[in-house]
């Protein structure tokens, strides 16, 4: 596979219906901003929630309040309608049903979506851009073959390939490029070591559940402090009780998946060793916040790996079936130099050290109080009322757009990529050119996570979260395990946990509100739960397929994955529970 086909890129898939579409929306959105409570209007206006619009009756609002999703659900799962165009639609549907099943008025409406929009535009496209940027000029240079030869080095061991690459790589990737960007990655790597095309994409999409809790530099929990206004902090420690609880069993699962219980019989101490490390650095560290938590945890369970392997090592070494052990071996004479596999690591070690300069010390403060921009969204700030139950009682509900700019994700890992341009020697104009065919390539990924996001926003100010969350509610003894699946759900339909948060947020909130259980914990859960949906995200399994060159294998790669996802998620939820009902 050569170096162009590895960069991460997304099919064309442009048609004249949708350029048509897409002109109608935008001449929506101009023309929407002059009404009342556009962003543009000086109308001065105020609207009431009305959680149950159809026939005062909570459950029938509810169906109908579900229709969106269930808009983009069917045209993803059962049509297989690319992800970009589903959400769209979902993004339609979801403003005819808020302005004519709710009422909501055309302008407010609208401009509750392009709130969201930038919401998803900085900083979580921004994020993905940097990211996938960085991993893009590696690929570029030819480095990143040396830090596929520099992995090998480690063992021939398949096992021990998949505790390496497959689950240490791949939660490492997912804390530095997330939204698809380590699937392919590691579909591409296993791939290249010689693993079987189907075993290859289903360790990477498995591996990427647990760690996208925390996304890229704590993301998902960042959406959702944002839509629910609750601590971050506070936010981070919940879902830092439950996630890494699971992950402690996921590197023994994966080799599971890929040697059988009897190829994990010779294995199963160091598998479980690299688990319970991911565990133990991820408690410990969501308890300061989410930025760093993935890191940690990836890093620590990478370096627990190594230190065993300097002391041990498996029996006998474990090939996949035909093949020949003297294969790939490496004698010392034909190493590639330290000098040069340091150099090839660089970006990710110097992303390693600037996002822990700005996190662990006073620059981050200093930085964010010089960058910060807070904007009262026009037309939207405190013009929607909150009504009882779901608020104590009436009260404005707040719009406020506040983002550091020097310090979010993404400005950390664009200023990583400008200096890792110049040590991974590539001139100027080049590293430009390699930015901006990112943000080509990106442009459907990105139109999708826009799309989600004025979704969500368009869904909470308009009260239809909170009338699906109101019928939650009635979930009663079985909610902590209701809203693990909501986040399976939302996760699987939206392809990211951030977006899952995004979505249904808020819902937890309120349906844990009239439970009079903690919101932190139903919020927590949430986004712990969004994690199981990732592996059978539809986009997801796209970007699998497509990283084998082998479009159409999805429903195979979705039936390898579905089981476990949905055992895993089960167990998460029963975590919940016991948590909620014992501690």
């Amino acid at each position: 596979m050569s170096q162009k086909d590895k960069a991460i890129k997304t099919p064309p898939a442009r048609n004249w219906f949708f350029s048509a579409a897409a002109v109608v929306l935008v001449l929506a959105f101009l023309l929407t901003a002059w009404m009342p409570g556009g962003i543009l209007s000086n109308e001065k206006i105020s609207w009431v929630q009305n959680y149950a619009p159809i026939a005062d009756s909570l459950y029938l609002s509810t169906v109908v309040a579900a229709i969106p999703i269930l808009v983009i659900f069917v045209m993803l799962g059962v049509f297989r309608v690319p992800a970009y165009i589903s959400t769209v639609v979902g993004l339609v549907s979801t403003l005819a049903t808020a302005i004519l099943i709710w009422q909501m008025p055309v302008g407010l409406a609208f401009n509750s979506a392009l709130m969201g929009m930038l919401m998803a535009v900085f900083p979580i496209v921004w994020t993905l851009a940097s990211a996938v940027w960085i991993f893009n000029m590696m690929v570029a240079s030819g480095k990143f073959e040396v830090v596929k030869a520099s992995l090998g080095y480690v063992s021939k061991d398949r096992r021990i390939q998949t505790l390496l690459i497959g689950f240490g790589f791949t939660t490492l990737l997912e804390s530095l490029a997330a939204f698809g960007a380590p699937i392919a990655i590691i579909t591409a790597m296993l791939l290249g070591f010689g693993f079987p095309p189907l075993t290859a994409a289903t360790v990477a999409l498995l591996a990427d559940t647990t760690p996208s809790v925390w996304g890229t530099q704590g993301m998902p929990v960042e959406v959702l402090s944002s839509v629910t206004d609750l601590n971050i902090v506070e936010l981070s420690a919940m879902a830092g009780m439950q996630a890494p609880v699971l992950a402690a069993f996921f590197p023994l699962a994966l080799v599971v998946i890929v040697a059988g219980w009897k190829g994990a019989k010779g294995i199963w101490p160091a598998a479980v060793a690299v688990g319970v490390t991911y565990a133990v650095v991820g408690i410990c560290t969501s308890k300061t916040g989410p930025h760093i938590v993935g890191i940690s945890a990836a890093m620590a369970s990478i370096i627990t790996l190594l230190a065993i392997l300097r002391f041990w090592k498996p029996k006998n070494i474990w090939l996949f079936p035909g093949e020949d052990e003297a294969n790939g071996e490496v004698s010392a004479g034909d190493r590639l130099p330290f000098n040069t596999i340091v150099r090839a690591w660089s970006p990710y070690i110097l992303l390693l050290i600037v996002i822990g300069l700005v996190n662990a010390t006073p620059l981050k403060a200093m930085l964010a109080s010089i960058s910060t921009i807070t904007i009262q969204w026009p037309g939207l700030h405190e013009v929607v009322m909150k009504l009882p139950p779901v608020a104590a009682e009436v009260e404005p509900y707040a719009a406020v757009y506040s983002q550091p700019l020097l310090v979010v994700g993404g400005t950390l890992v664009f200023f990583t990529g400008i200096i890792s341009s110049f040590i991974l020697g590539l001139k100027p104009k080049e590293s430009i050119g390699i930015f901006l065919n990112t943000l080509k390539n990106l442009f459907f990924p990105g139109l999708t996570i826009v799309s989600v996001l004025g979704i969500a926003y368009v869904m909470n100010y308009s009260s239809m979260t909170y009338t699906i969350g109101l019928t939650f509610a009635a979930t009663g003894f079985l909610f902590p395990v209701a809203v693990t699946f909501m986040g399976m759900l939302g996760c699987t339909l939206a392809g990211s946990v951030a977006a899952s948060n995004a979505l249904f947020g808020n819902l937890s909130v309120v349906s844990a509100t009239q439970l009079g259980i903690s919101p932190v914990f139903a919020a927590g859960t949430l986004t712990s739960g969004g994690a199981m949906g990732k592996a059978i995200a539809f986009q997801d399994l796209v970007i699998a397929s497509g990283a084998l060159n082998r479009p159409g294998i999805e429903g195979e790669l979705l039936r390898r994955v579905l089981g476990i996802s949905l055992l895993f998620t089960l167990l998460l939820g029963l975590i919940a529970m016991a948590q909620m009902f014992l501690f």
